[in-house]
């Protein structure tokens, strides 16, 4: 004799308080060479992916010498498709040398696990920039800046023009990094197996199903599980052990019969 038994999976979410902070490739950090020699006109970028999806509000660049044009700020995707643009005409960042932060209109959307180009145009060169700053790639999760070699190609691009920027020059680091903020995880819970059957004749503490709760960015999940309405723990029928849920009643006379539990994850 069996019984069916049909879990609810019901995943609460933590609550954020306050606005996240933008996480960057690059923080506090700063070039070796602040200023190159180059006079020339010239836009710059970095190859760029977030392991979680998220939004871009705007690009930061290390800036170590003044432009009265001012700068334009551009995200492309990798194969040079302008998602969005900024202008900004007065420097506002003092004193030299600083990172200066230009903001979109309106945050961009970015997929997890997808190469993005961020990337700045300014009139007169001047550029920070080091060679070889990018061989290792740069960053932490899920923010980083892509390392060189492999499929990857090249990072630290450039084009002499107001263009897409797709040369590159000894995995040069141009100090261009963005501002992103992650959306927000979701917490999903699955059960092994997903719909069990079990002998009605089983005694307690026979394991029914395992309870899997799982962030979708890949963190650990640290919190509890609990029974909670509608069908709660079955009128006692069911019990928690640990991750398990286990036989707590008796089936005898449930043979053929579907059940339902509640199981209930909050973190």
């Amino acid at each position: 004799m069996i019984y069916k038994l049909l879990f609810c999976a019901v995943a609460l979410f933590p609550s954020l308080a306050g606005a996240q902070t933008p996480l960057t490739i690059f923080g506090n950090a700063t070039p070796v060479t602040a200023v190159d020699p180059d006079t020339n006109a010239v836009t710059l970028g970095v190859k760029f992916f977030s392991n979680v999806g998220g939004a871009i509000s705007g690009i930061r660049f290390y800036r170590g010498h003044t432009n009265t044009s001012g700068y334009t700020v551009k995200l492309f995707t990798v194969t040079g498709s302008l998602l969005a643009s900024a202008r900004v005409r007065n420097e506002t960042c003092t004193p030299l040398p600083c990172w200066e932060h230009v903001n979109f209109a309106s945050p961009i959307s970015l997929s997890a696990q997808t190469t993005y180009i961020a990337a700045y145009y300014t009139s007169n060169g001047r550029y920070a920039g080091d060679n070889n700053g990018l061989v290792n790639g740069a960053g932490a999760a899920p923010l980083y800046a892509q390392m060189c070699g492999g499929s990857a190609g090249g990072n630290g691009v450039y084009t002499y023009s107001t263009g897409f920027p797709n040369q590159t020059y000894q995995c040069s680091n141009y100090w261009v990094d963005v501002e992103f903020t992650p959306n927000a995880p979701t917490l999903m819970m699955s059960f092994n197996p997903p719909n069990p059957t079990i002998d009605s004749t089983s005694p307690p503490g026979t394991v029914i199903a395992a309870v899997v709760p799982s962030w979708s960015d890949g963190s650990p999940f640290t919190g509890g599980l609990s029974f909670v309405p509608p069908y709660g723990n079955d009128n006692g029928l069911v019990a928690l052990n640990g991750s398990n849920v286990v036989v707590n009643g008796d089936f005898s006379g449930l043979s053929n019969t579907t059940q339902n539990a509640t199981v209930d994850a909050t973190q």
